[in-house]
This record gives C-alpha cells, structure tokens and sequence, in this order.
C-alpha cells in the first residue's frame, strides 16, 4: 500500500511538471491528442473508455478498471500552412514548428467496489502559427499564440451492472500572446503586442451503458469555460510617418492593461463500442461543439482614459466573430492479433467553425479529414506501450473578406502530422 501512495504522489507531481510544459499545436483551436491507443482508431473512444484516457473521452468508463491505473505519455505536432496572394503566385509559408504536449491519467476504485476516482492533466485547445515579421501579412499577424493547461478531476459511480455515472471539474490556465506590424508608411513598421492569462473553472457530466457484452453506449456533456484574460498592451519602434501619427500620441513605446473575455464551447459528445468477437473492437463517436458562443472579441483597456490613444486603440474594436456550432464524427477499429499485439485504424472529420467574412490568419482553421493508425503492445501484464500517427489535411480556404483592409485576402492551405505515445501501468 505504501508503495502505491508513493506512485500516486509521482503522478500527481508529474500533472504539475506537464502543466508547466509548452501546449502549442496546429492552426485549429482544438487539439486532440489525448492518448495514443484511443487516437489509433481516429480519437473514437466515448462509448469504449476502458484505459485511464477515459478520464478525458467519458470518465464513467472509469467504473470498468479496478485498482490503480496509470499513464503517461506525450504528443509531437507539427504543423504546416502556406498562403497564396490572388495577385501572384508568390507564396508564404507558415514556420514550422514542432510541439511537444505531454499527457497523463490516474485512475483508482479506492478499495471500492462500485467507485472510481481519476485524474488528468494535458492541453486540449490552443494554437501557434507564425508568419513571419516581414510577409504580407504582417499588419494582421505575425505570431499567435494560445497555450492551455488543462486539469481534470472526476468521480464515478457504477449504479447498476450495465449503469454508471460521473461528474468531473475541469480546470483550464491558459495564456495569450498575440503580436503583428503596425503600417507607418514610409518608416519602419511599429510593434503591436498582446500578452493576457487567466484561469477558468467548468464541468462535464457523463453516463455509460452497457447493453450486453457486444454493444456499449457513452454520453458526455461538457459545460463552456468563460475566460477572462488580464495582461498587457504593448506598443513600441513607433514614428509619425504613416497615416497615424502613434508616436506623437503614445511616444516612442506604450504599455497599458488590457482585459478581455473569451468562451471555450460546451459540447456533447455521443460514443457506440461494438465488439463482435473477442479479437474485433469497432468505435464510432459524434461530437457537437457550440461555437457559436463566439459572437466577437473585444478588447477593454481599463487604465486609459485619454480619449486620442482610445480611439486608436479602438479602432476595429470590438471585432466581429459571428461562430457556428459544428459537428464532427470519427470511426475507428482495432483488431488483437494476439494476447500481447494490437493493430488500430481510424478516421475523422471536423467541420470549421469560423465564417469566411470574419476568418483571420492568426487561426488558419478549415473543414478536415484525419486518418490515424497505430498498435498496442503488452511489455508485461501490468506494462502497455501504445503508440499511433494522425495525418490531418485541411480543406483549402479561399478568403476573400475585408479583413485588415483585404490584405489577407487569398488561397490558405494547411496539413499537420501527429506522433503519439502512451505508456500504462496497472497497479
């Protein structure tokens, strides 16, 4: 027993050291890379929710491990994007970057026989893209950047033999740092840069039923996350030889507070796990995500009070979001080729959120399709090193809005590659 008290320390030290790592990832807003088994078979998991994953895709799948379970494990992403002018061919590429997102999970029924208690730490939203200082589209843009630390706790309860429920706290700390050109004519381009943070509180609630030992069904509802970031305006290199005289009406450098507000949607999610025979698991998951809480982003600079550097600074604020709720569905199997070796595959689609009249490209997001694969592996009875690939092809995005004045028009393309690997313990 002690030494599980110790195990379950280590883990609980390992969620604070992964919320302390980078949380970066492709354009899209949502990052779903959770853990390697569940994303072999295209991320499809709600309605199976047998590992400690299960604490992020339906915790009262947690009822069907007993004792201790654990994983760790981490996500490499890296994604890609260019942009085409309408006037040339000429081409920009987003930089690429690569990101590391560690994951972990702990499980335990507590000496119980109808209870289970789990944790998980991970980053399941954000976004970085990077332009680059000097590219066409600079005065939208240059780097963006959104980071999530997300906390989870939940509880479940096994009411029946093919019944149970839980309820869940999420806990979100997230930052922003946005930057982009300020145009000032002839002279250099001045600096515009946003830095904010904040921590935010939801829940989710989640059910499990099992039909018989074939069919199972998982349902998952997870409330929005109303964020309210406080940081700083930061202005700088600035001159009055452009249309707006800024150093004239901030000087040289300026910083004042900034606060804004921003949603992360609430969702449900509906799962079905059939297994025909022992060797053959067949998932299929569909989500609903209600974006369209997302009506617009304002920005309230609370320490200003000289109306000249208000109207500047106001100038296209508020800004106009007008988000749509989407769908998105994922399939996924896994065949046991033997005790030890499993094989999975999978797929998904996710519809886009974002409107073409208010589409920027600070989140370069686009209807995709994802295809995954990947395999399990028992080292030892206790021991399972899983591992799995996701490629994710965006649609092409032609933008033709007036957005920064109809700069950013153009013909935007985007694909990301994703590695994962999770190891579990059972204890």
């Amino acid at each position: 027993m002690k030494s599980c008290y110790i195990l379950c320390v280590s883990f609980l030290v390992s969620i604070l050291v992964c919320g302390q790592a980078v949380a970066g990832g492709s354009g899209a807003f949502r990052i779903e890379v959770p853990d390697a088994a569940a994303t072999g078979m295209g991320s499809a998991f709600a309605g199976e929710a047998n590992t400690p994953a299960a604490v992020f895709y339906n915790p009262a799948g947690m009822t069907q491990m007993k004792g201790n379970n654990m994983s760790v494990g981490a996500s490499l992403i890296q994604p890609k994007g260019n942009y085409r002018s309408p006037s040339d061919d000429n081409k920009t590429k987003m930089a690429r970057d690569s990101f590391i997102i560690p994951q972990g999970y702990f499980v335990t029924d507590l000496g119980l026989p109808k209870f289970a208690l789990g944790f998980g730490a991970g980053s399941f939203w954000g976004l970085a893209t990077d332009w680059g200082q000097t590219s066409v589209l600079r005065y939208s843009t240059t780097r963006a950047e959104v980071t999530n630390q997300d906390y989870m706790i939940a509880g479940a309860y096994q009411l029946t033999d093919q019944v149970s429920l839980s309820l869940g706290v999420d806990v979100d700390d997230s930052s922003v740092d946005k930057q982009k050109k300020l145009a000032q004519g002839a002279g250099a381009d001045g600096n515009f840069r946003i830095k904010a943070s904040d921590t935010a509180v939801g829940f989710r609630v989640a059910g499990m039923y099992k039909v018989n030992e074939q069919h199972q069904f998982g349902l998952m509802y997870r409330s929005r996350i109303e964020h309210k970031y406080e940081g700083k305006v930061h202005l700088d290199n600035l001159s009055d030889s452009g249309s707006t005289p800024f150093q004239s009406i901030f000087g040289t450098s300026y910083e004042t507070a900034v606060v804004s507000k921003s949603i992360l949607p609430d969702s449900v999610v509906l799962g079905y796990s059939f297994k025909p025979t022992k060797k053959w698991t067949f998932n299929a998951d569909v989500e609903w995500m209600n974006w369209s809480v997302i009506n617009e982003e304002e920005l309230a600079y609370p320490g200003e009070t000289n109306p000249t550097r208000q109207a500047v600074l106001n100038n296209g604020n508020p800004a106009s979001r007008d988000w749509r709720s989407v769908f998105s569905a994922s399939l996924g199997g896994q065949y046991d080729v033997n005790e030890k070796f499993r094989v999975r595959g999978g797929y998904y689609h996710h519809q886009s959120p974002v409107p073409g009249d208010n589409w920027e490209p600070n989140l370069p997001d686009a209807p995709c399709n994802g295809i995954t694969t990947g395999f399990g592996y028992d080292l030892r009875k206790d021991l399972t090193f899983d591992l799995s690939w996701s490629g994710i092809l965006y649609s092409k995005r032609v933008v033709d809005n007036g957005v920064a004045d109809g700069s950013i028009n153009g013909i935007y393309k985007q694909w990301t590659n994703l590695v994962y690997a999770t190891v579990t313990y059972k204890f």
